[in-house]
């Protein structure tokens, strides 16, 4: 089988779509066909079936769906690896970050680097962090610096960072505001929150199911960092979640933390990277240079 074939391949899982496939690989749908077919030749079994949504690999083209992506990222690190030699070690590196941890961690470190490492070129992608575990299996990072997911993918390797503390917060004016004591207060109010899929939400909803309460009833849903709600709890009766050093910081003026039992919990936070890909001398030394962030922060 063809690498060219096998980048096509997987391009068209991404996208679901024929067409669309083509016009980011800047092929013809012709063509991109006669790729398929060319797979499907070799394989000796079909790759893909017609769904409501697209096209969806079958059991055949998932199987090859997975040693296509770990070709795929063994010569990204391939490339990579190359590049590393012609800069040798004056390289780029890949970073992903939640928001939170730009300037409490990452604009302080960097800026102890490049005392030592004054060529080192950096570009960040701030997700949170169920999207930066998938740059990161995807080959589109480096190192992450997410939270720490309860079961950490397999092929993923980690070292821990500063615990962040995540408090539930309501306006100083919330009318209810002295009423709050425990969680079941707060079953009746609604919420602004992380999207389901994300992993601040999950952690929250499950404080209530260990209480034997039912989910947090809610209003607003967004993918985006938590503390960008500041505003709107700042002008309704809504609750949300927000790191406790925020409410010292513009986004948290006019927000008050339920200091209350079960009403904050820490997060595991980490640096994490692929296992098995290759990761440049400069990427190593600043995963390093991280781990000694947080032992010193942590004395």
């Amino acid at each position: 089988m063809r690498f060219e074939d096998l980048e096509a391949f997987l391009e068209v899982c991404r996208q679901g779509n024929l067409h669309r496939a083509a016009e980011v690989l800047d092929v013809t749908q012709s063509a991109l066909s006669k790729t398929l077919a060319r797979l499907e030749q070799q394989a000796g079994l079909p790759l893909f079936e017609r769904a409501p949504r697209g096209l969806l690999p079958t059991h055949a083209g998932r199987s090859m769906q997975a040693h296509a992506r770990r070709i795929s990222l063994a010569a990204s690190d391939l490339r990579n690896e190359m590049t590393e030699q012609r800069l040798a070690r004056a390289g780029g590196v890949r970073l992903g970050a939640i928001p939170y941890l730009i300037p409490t961690l990452l604009s302080p470190l960097l800026a102890q680097f490049f005392v030592s490492r004054p060529l080192a070129v950096f570009s960040i992608e701030t997700h949170l962090s169920a999207k930066l575990m998938e740059m990161l299996q995807n080959g589109e990072a480096d190192l992450i610096f997410a939270a720490r997911p309860t079961r950490v993918p397999d092929g993923i390797a980690s070292l821990p960072l500063p615990r962040l503390t995540m408090q539930i917060v309501a306006r100083t004016g919330h009318p209810r505001l002295a009423s709050f004591r425990r969680l079941t207060d707060l079953v009746e109010e609604r919420w602004a929150v992380p999207a389901a899929s994300l992993y601040l939400r999950q952690w929250l909803e499950q404080r209530f199911t260990d209480a034997g309460l039912a989910p947090p009833r809610v209003a607003v849903e967004s993918t985006a960092s938590p503390s960008t709600f500041g505003e709107l709890l700042r002008r309704s009766d809504l609750l949300g979640i927000m790191p406790s050093s925020s409410l010292h910081q513009t986004e948290g003026q006019g927000l008050a933390a339920l200091d209350c039992p079960d009403m904050s919990w820490q997060h595991e936070l980490a640096v994490l990277w692929r296992a098995d890909g290759y990761l440049s001398p400069i990427c190593q030394d600043f995963r390093d240079a991280a781990a000694a962030w947080n032992r010193v922060s942590s004395l």
